[in-house]
This record gives C-alpha cells, sequence and structure tokens, in this order.
C-alpha cells in the first residue's frame, strides 16, 4: 500500500466521519421543525377553542365583565393567529431542514463510494504484490535444478 493510497483512505474515512455528523445535525434539525410546528399548530387549535368558547359566552354579567371576557378572547385569538403564524413558518423551516437532510444524504453516500474505492485500491494493489511475490516463487519453483 502506497503512502498516497494510506493518505486518500484516511481522507476518506475523515470526511466521511464529517458526513455522518453532518446528516445527523440535519436530522436534528427537521425533527426539531417539525416538532415545533406540531406545537404550533395545537396551541393555535387550542386557543382558537377557547376564544370560541369565550365569545360565545352569554353576557349576563356587568358591563365591565363582558368587556374583559371579550378583551380576554380576543388575546385569544390573537395568540391562536400568531401560533398559526408561528406553524407556517416551523413548515417553512422543516422543508429547509429536508432539503438539507437530502444534501447530507447525497454527500454521505457519495463519501462512502469514495472510501470503498480507496479501499478496493488498496486491497488490488495488495493482491498485486502478492501475486507478483506467488509469481517469483513458482518460476523458481519450475526451474530445473
Amino acid at each position: 500500500m502506497s503512502a498516497r493510497d494510506k493518505r486518500r483512505l484516511a481522507l476518506a474515512r475523515r470526511q466521511l466521519a464529517l458526513a455522518r455528523v453532518a446528516r445527523r445535525e440535519a436530522l436534528g434539525g427537521l425533527a426539531g421543525a417539525l416538532a415545533e410546528e406540531a406545537r404550533s399548530r395545537a396551541l393555535a387549535q387550542r386557543s382558537r377553542a377557547l376564544a370560541a368558547d369565550y365569545a360565545g359566552r352569554r353576557g349576563d354579567g356587568p358591563g365591565e365583565e363582558l368587556s374583559g371576557r371579550l378583551r380576554f378572547a380576543g388575546s385569544l385569538a390573537r395568540m391562536a393567529g400568531d401560533a398559526e403564524a408561528s406553524a407556517a413558518e416551523a413548515g417553512r423551516e422543516a422543508g429547509t431542514q429536508a432539503r438539507a437532510l437530502a444534501a447530507a444524504d447525497r454527500r454521505l453516500e457519495r463519501l462512502e463510494t469514495r472510501e470503498a474505492e480507496a479501499r478496493r485500491a488498496i486491497e488490488a494493489a495488495r493482491e498485486a504484490r502478492a501475486a507478483e511475490t506467488a509469481g517469483g516463487l513458482a518460476r523458481k519453483l519450475q526451474r530445473p535444478s
């Protein structure tokens, strides 16, 4: 095995390790974005339900109480809108993270192929040297003594 082959294999292994880390980070980013999207959508749904409940209550109390309930219902409706906007942003981020994961997967596959090629080249060189050595011994054995 030549020094060049050793360096090539070592480089391929380092790049492969870095690609695996990048893929793991991309996968974590995608999971985080999807979880944030789900949390935001759930918050929006709960806020809308609460706002509808408060807005639908009868006004059997004094005007100040009714006004307070309506303000609270309005706040819940705004919170639901903010949560929907946050969910939409998280959805866009999830798309970005999915593309990053796909790119990381492609790079990892390419580097795995490169590392396998480097190993095959080293093995081929090793076999060639072994065949060369074995060929020399075979010729010596065939010579008449």
